[in-house]
C-alpha cells in the first residue's frame, strides 16, 4: 500500500509542471475545430433612396437610340401636356415635347393612365394630372 502511494506521489509531481505551464498566460491553447455559424436570411423592405439623383435602374437610352433625360427637379406645374393619341389600350402623349407611353416613366413620375383630354402621372404615391390646355 505505501509502494502504492508513493506511485500516485511521484507521478503527481511528476505531471504537476506540465499542467501548470498549460495553464499559464500565454501559452498555447488547444481548441477544437468548432461547427461553422449558420446564420438565417434576414428578409427585409428596401427602399431605393436615390438622394435627388437619377436612379441608376433607369434606361440612360431609349430602345429607339434616343439619349434619356430624367430631370429630378420637373415639377407638374412646369410640364405642359402638348398632345395626346389614344386607343383603347391607352396611347401616348407629348409632355414637353417628349413622347411619352401609359406605364412608362417620364422623369420622376410615371404615366399611369392617357386619356383624350388628360394624362396621369404619379410620384411616390401623389397622383397629378396634366391637362390640354385648350385655345381660346
Amino acid at each position: 500500500m505505501r509502494f502504492s502511494l508513493l506511485c500516485v506521489l511521484f507521478s503527481f509531481w511528476l505531471a504537476l509542471p506540465l499542467v501548470l505551464a498549460a495553464n499559464a498566460p500565454g501559452a498555447p491553447v488547444s481548441v477544437a475545430p468548432a461547427e461553422p455559424l449558420v446564420l438565417a436570411p434576414v428578409e427585409e423592405d428596401f427602399t431605393y433612396d436615390d438622394h435627388a439623383q437619377r436612379d441608376p435602374f433607369w434606361p440612360l437610352v431609349t430602345a429607339g437610340g434616343a439619349i434619356v433625360t430624367y430631370d429630378t427637379n420637373f415639377a407638374v406645374t412646369e410640364m405642359v401636356l402638348e398632345g395626346v393619341v389614344t386607343d383603347g389600350d391607352g396611347g401616348i402623349a407629348i409632355i414637353n415635347g417628349n413622347v411619352v407611353e401609359q406605364g412608362r416613366q417620364f422623369g420622376m413620375y410615371t404615366v399611369t393612365r392617357i386619356e383624350q383630354d388628360k394624362v396621369t402621372l404619379v410620384k411616390d404615391g401623389q397622383v397629378s394630372e396634366l391637362r390640354i390646355k385648350k385655345e381660346e
